[in-house]
Formats: structure tokens, sequence, C-alpha cells
């Protein structure tokens, strides 16, 4: 295929790609209730962007370590029901995706979630064949918000100028870290006040949104 454009994209995937993290939101409310556990939407927020290790960790704050142990495997069981029969990308993802492939635009995405886990989210909603890429936490040292998902994901990739999608401040922060620019797609998971340091912010994903982001990128 002739590449019609002169940057790539890296995507996070939770909250940016598909709707986990809504799924995500779900479980937690019903794993917490059973201990009186009325989960705030500070508290979702706080346990939304990290690994599911420092989710359920989380939780220390009100449970034993027997507690939260058992609650860990749950959460692990039900969530992954969850994303077997509840997945779903967004559409603006879907289309931006789309248009991405027809230009030649090469896509990664890095994610906090195992390769694994990335891999069969991406099939089962569908977006596999829109990726050529894809770097989980199990792949690098240190996950977000250290820059390791999404250095190694540059290196992958063949242009010169490469943006990031975003969702979480810690998925920013592991952008910029890396040195990409940062577009933050608000889908209302976080505080958006927090999402201030991305390089900029948009209620969706567009192509003419990241055109205009890697537009102000030099070449590395």
């Amino acid at each position: 295929m002739v590449r019609a454009v002169g940057f790539d994209v890296v995507f996070d995937l939770d909250g940016v790609l598909v709707n986990t993290e809504e799924l995500g939101w779900q479980v937690w409310r019903s794993l917490a209730e059973p201990h009186g556990i009325d989960l705030t939407l500070e508290d979702l927020r706080a346990i939304t962007g990290c690994t599911d290790e420092e989710s359920i960790r989380y939780f220390r704050k009100w449970l034993t370590g027997s507690e939260v142990r058992v609650l860990g495997e749950r959460f692990e069981a039900e969530f992954a029901a969850a994303k077997r029969d509840r997945i779903e990308a967004y559409t603006d993802a879907r289309e931006t995706l789309t248009e991405l492939q027809a230009l030649g635009a090469g896509v990664a995405v890095a994610s906090n979630s195992t390769t694994a886990e990335v891999e069969g989210a991406l099939k089962r909603s569908g977006l596999a064949d829109l990726v050529h890429h894809v770097v989980g936490v199990d792949q690098v040292e240190s996950p977000k918000p250290a820059p390791d998902v999404y250095q190694r994901a540059v290196s992958m990739l063949d242009s010169g100028v490469t943006v990031a999608v975003e969702d979480s401040p810690t998925g920013i922060a592991s952008a910029l870290a890396a040195g990409l620019p940062v577009l933050a797609v608000d889908r209302g998971m976080f505080d958006p006040s927090s999402l201030t340091q991305a390089t900029r912010k948009a209620p969706a994903i567009s192509y003419a949104a990241l055109e205009s982001l890697a537009a102000h990128e030099p070449d590395r």
C-alpha cells in the first residue's frame, strides 16, 4: 500500500479503542457492594488506567489482605468474562483506524494490559486487522507512567513522526515521557482537569485531530 501520510500513531487500548474501562467499572461496583463499599466516581477513576494489580491494591483501604486477594481473583474472572462477552470498539476509534489504514499510516497499541489481553480485545472487537503492532506491559520492564511501552512501540514503526492517543493521566505521562505529542480523548472516565498535560484534548478521536497534532511535531 502506498503511504499517503507522514506520521504513525500509537493508541492506548482501554477506554481509547474499546469500552473495557466501562466494563471494569461495572465489575468493580458489583464486587464492592457485598462488602458495603459504595465506590465513588473518585474511587473508580483512581483504579482506572493502571495495572490490574495496582487497582486491586487500592482496596486495602477497606479490606484485609485475604479479602483483597479473593476480590482480585473474582475481578480477574468476572472482568475476563465481561471482555469476552460485552467488549465493543468505539465508533470513532474504528472509523479513524480504518482511515489510517487506507492512508498507509503505521498503527500500534501500547497498553498496561498484557499482550495476550490486548490481542484478544482487538480480535473480539473487530480491530485486529487495523493494528500493526501490539506492546503489552509484559514486554517491558515498567508499566505506564514509565515510557517503556511507548518507546518500544515507536521502535516498531517506520515514520519520523509518531503521535499518541490516550485517555488517562497515567497514559499521558507515559507518552510524554517517551517524547510523543499526545491527543487526550475525554470519554468521561477521568476528571477533565487531569487531562490538561496532554498536547491536545478532544471529545472523540479523528484523523483530522491526529494530522493536526503530527503537523506540529518535528521529525525525529
